[in-house]
């Protein structure tokens, strides 16, 4: 019987757990060695001395992860939570989160390209696999990231012209994928990929007798082209992306409204557009490589909801420019400049321009002390102005202003890591991360007018990775600790609230994943984390409580079991992905919580071929209730919740 799916070679263990691969391993599968893209200097998964994880396109496709969001059912300690509807969506990570809708935690990037704030919920297509390195990236990002880092790398068009679709149908969605990729001729490839997606709404609209009123429908796309040539040091990529969301899913229901999933609220409305268009140009010399990523990516947001109606628009102008060199087998650098320029027009009621302009240089080296131990050290400068050209709004009180604003952040790095053995390897950091300051997008008070500053943070961490018996075991880990000072928070009642600096919070914890492949057939993923979130000195009335959005647990299980049998044609595999989130708040007073809760996906996969397969399953097959965002309102609870069951089918057929 032909089986399709290698899962037990040693690469797959080692991209699953992030563990080391030991020079042995190297040497005896060199074609192997997984290159961790995000670290920007081709180091192997084995040498990175940060906590990080990777998924390969393949796993997350039979885990059935088809957006951003779901990322937090294989990588533990990463919440993605949609407030009100998936274009405000909140990331938080090691328990530090931003209450900022367009200010994140964690950057998302796409083949090198800083995704907005409002996309951070888009859609994964042509996936090779994603990284998530935890902690501040500052020194090799240009565009920053406090708390981590989600770097996507997409398959990119070879010689070989492939083509897929993808159809799934369950209770409560429709999706259509397709793709290409094609040869123009020995150096110009070109590829494509499109998605069709409508997710069934459950709410009845009693008003107007409307089922489904909470349906959503989103297309979206990517289209490039390559430059690739053994004869050339050059290589480039031009690439055209699309999204366009409409939505109906900002609903803020009680929890007798939920329960009978019926309302007499007014119908909410979103539509997102979001374009981005990119040239990614490298110049390999002998030694070094040259990188220029130039972007320019704009959306449109309008969204009509119980707080009126919101009309925002983003034009993001971006330019990085990186040098990579390896002087000797000892000593390797990267050396990099940044520039963003940000143009936000939000019209809330009243219209609020805000111009925004960031520099940045950035670099880490990496030196071999001795064949066992590497010192890396890191720097990032950056200079940040803006300005806010707020009109009046009488309704609210809030006077005119035009106010500028600009800060200077220095953010270094030192990490050493030490080769215990060939299958150990121990690690330790210190970071400093921010958020930069700036002012509110969507004022609620006159003392909205003197902005905000940077909210800054120092990282401490302790890690290891380890792979025991003859590789069929690794288990990695980390502890870490952050002091956060001037953090930036949104306080006061819902509707009203003001983002300003308040004092300092801790976040510490213990990070673990464990990866064993017990049989040939059985495949089984253990991680989990476990820590504390608090705010500390300098937040009046709030020392002591939980960080908004930081569970002090979070889990995730993981297991594919090959089926052997010979009844049919072709392998059918047992798949199934569990993940735990203890208590988390919604608010800094600890007023607003949703219980800890479990969901449990499974799925049967049928791989008729190499070209043809199935996918049976059910995610939340326990239907659990659960809530992603609530605020009380004239003492009623207001709350989001999270979907319930699905049963489906998927079927992929590839050429």
């Amino acid at each position: 019987m032909h089986r399709k799916h290698p899962k037990l070679s040693k690469i797959t263990l080692c991209i699953a757990m992030s563990t080391l691969c030991s020079n042995a391993f190297a040497q005896e599968n060199e074609q192997e060695v997984m290159i961790i893209e995000a670290t920007k200097q081709g180091t192997s998964i084995g040498q990175v001395d940060n906590s990080i994880i990777v998924k390969t396109g393949e796993e997350l496709e039979r885990a059935g992860i088809h957006e951003v969001k779901d990322l937090e059912k294989v990588f533990p300690g990463l919440v993605i939570q949609t407030r009100g509807n998936r274009t405000y969506a909140n990331t938080t990570i090691r328990g530090i989160s931003s209450s900022d809708f367009y200010s994140p935690t964690v950057s998302i990037y796409v083949d090198g390209i800083l995704q907005d704030a409002a996309y951070l919920t888009q859609q994964l297509q042509n996936v090779e696999h994603i990284e998530l390195l935890r902690g501040p990236q500052g020194t090799l990002y240009g565009g920053n990231a406090q708390g981590g880092i989600i770097n996507i790398v997409t398959n990119k068009a070879t010689r070989q012209p492939k083509a897929s679709a993808n159809v799934l149908y369950s209770n409560l969605s429709r999706q259509l994928d397709g793709s290409a990729s094609v040869a123009l001729n020995d150096t110009i490839y070109a590829d494509v990929v499109v998605r069709a997606l409508q997710d069934e709404g459950n709410i009845t609209h009693l008003p107007s007798n409307t089922e489904k009123a909470n349906e959503t429908k989103e297309i979206s796309g990517m289209a490039r082209l390559h430059y690739l040539s053994d004869d050339s040091p050059i290589n480039a990529t031009l690439s055209f992306s699309a999204g366009d969301l409409n939505s109906h899913e900002e609903w803020y229901l009680t929890q007798s409204e939920f329960d009978k999933k019926e309302t007499n609220q007014d119908i909410p409305e979103l539509e997102r557009v979001v374009n981005t268009i990119s040239l990614n140009v490298g110049y390999d010399f002998e030694n070094s490589t040259v990188t220029s990523i130039t972007a320019y990516q704009d959306r449109a947001v309008k969204r009509t909801f119980i707080g009126g109606t919101w009309i925002e628009d983003q034009g993001t102008f971006s330019q990085e420019l990186r040098v990579n060199t390896r002087f000797n087998d000892s000593l390797t650098m990267l050396l990099g400049g940044y520039f963003e320029n940000r143009q936000l027009d939000v019209n809330s009621g009243a219209q609020n321009n805000i111009s925004t302009d960031t520099y940045a240089l950035f670099g880490q080296s990496i030196y071999s002390l001795t064949s066992a131990v590497d010192l890396t050290l890191g720097l990032r400068a950056s200079r940040m102005s803006t300005n806010s050209n707020y009109a009046e709004n009488a309704a609210w009180g809030i006077n005119e202003y035009d106010q500028s604003k600009s800060e200077n952040v220095v953010s270094p790095k030192a990490a050493i890591g030490w080769q215990a053995t060939q299958d150990t390897r121990l690690y330790t950091s210190v970071a400093s991360g921010y958020r930069p300051g700036g002012f509110s997008a969507v004022p609620r008070s006159n003392g909205d007018k003197d902005g905000f500053d940077a909210e800054k943070s120092l990282n401490w961490e302790l890690g290891w990775r380890t792979t025991l018996l003859n590789n069929t075991l690794a288990i990695s880990g980390a502890l870490y600790l952050i002091e956060t000072k001037d953090v930036q928070l949104y306080t006061g009642t819902p509707g009203s609230k003001t983002l300003s600096n308040h004092g300092n919070a801790t976040s510490q914890g213990l990070e673990l994943e464990l990866a064993v492949y017990p049989t040939d057939d059985l495949t089984v993923t253990l991680a989990g984390t476990s820590g504390k979130s608090t705010f500390e000195s300098g937040n009046a009335g709030l020392e002591g409580n939980r960080l908004p959005y930081a569970p002090d647990t979070t889990a995730t299980f993981g297991l594919e079991y090959y089926l052997a049998q010979t009844l049919v044609e072709g392998d059918i595999s047992l798949v199934s992905n569990a993940r735990y989130t203890s208590k988390m708040y919604f608010d800094e007073h600890n007023s607003q919580s949703q219980a800890g809760y479990a969901l449990v996906d499974v799925a049967l996969i049928y791989d008729f071929n190499d070209h043809l397969s199935f996918r049976l399953f059910s995610n939340n097959v326990t239907d659990e209730e659960y809530k992603t965002y609530s605020f009380s309102m004239r003492g009623t609870s207001l709350s989001n919740y999270g979907t319930g069951r699905e049963v489906g089918l998927n079927a992929k057929m590839k050429w």
